[in-house]
């Protein structure tokens, strides 16, 4: 199994040598890898009690995916978060994110976001990479934005390294925070959240 970790934001992996496929199955962000069972570390409770409380930010999908967060003792992020299935009695997971805030610093976030683009581009030659700015659908004055770096392999799977700020109110109301993240997900992931409603 291949880690994927950020330590202060540098990248590192388990291993010296290697020539990356397009099976992304094969990473691991904080022991945890795309297809296992998010039941292997949150109770079936827990599980569906996130996905409901996190419905609201996804209102303008279908509900095929649910997002779970967990705050835990994690060695490189300050909370992970999970796409799966929600009538999946397996709850397998399909999109794995490690978060780190950046308390209103988007230039920090953006120097790091640039090492990881480095060491990424490197790493997954094999991969397409794409740059973009987004407006978040579920906010109508377009003031939370995320600003994503994206290796895409053939598979359609990918790597995002993404730079959060979500509008002053918003994160006051929610309790969010802006935020460098890592996404490792699968292609259906993508496919769901290009086909809103």
């Amino acid at each position: 199994m291949k880690k994927l970790s950020t330590y202060l934001f540098l990248i590192f992996f388990s291993f010296s040598s290697f020539s990356f496929s397009n099976d992304i199955s094969e990473f691991e962000m904080e022991g945890i890898s795309i297809g296992d069972s998010l039941l292997d570390h949150l109770s079936k409770e827990e599980i569906i009690n996130e996905i409901e409380t996190n419905k609201p930010s996804y209102n303008y999908l279908n509900d095929d995916f649910g997002e779970v967060y967990w705050f835990g003792n994690f060695e490189n992020y300050s909370h992970l978060s999970f796409m799966v299935k929600p009538k999946d009695k397996h709850y397998k997971i399909y999109m794995i994110k490690g978060s780190n805030p950046y308390d209103d610093k988007l230039e920090e976030c953006f120097a790091k976001q640039k090492k990881i683009e480095n060491d990424f581009s490197s790493m997954f030659d094999n991969a397409e990479k794409h740059k973009g700015s987004f407006e978040f659908d579920w906010d109508p004055t377009g003031e939370s934005v995320t600003h994503n770096v994206g290796f895409f392999f053939k598979s359609g799977d990918y790597f995002e390294i993404n730079c959060t700020k979500y509008k002053k109110s918003l994160k006051i109301k929610n309790g969010w925070k802006d935020s460098l993240q890592v996404i490792m997900s699968t292609k259906e992931i993508s496919d769901w959240f290009n086909n809103p409603i």
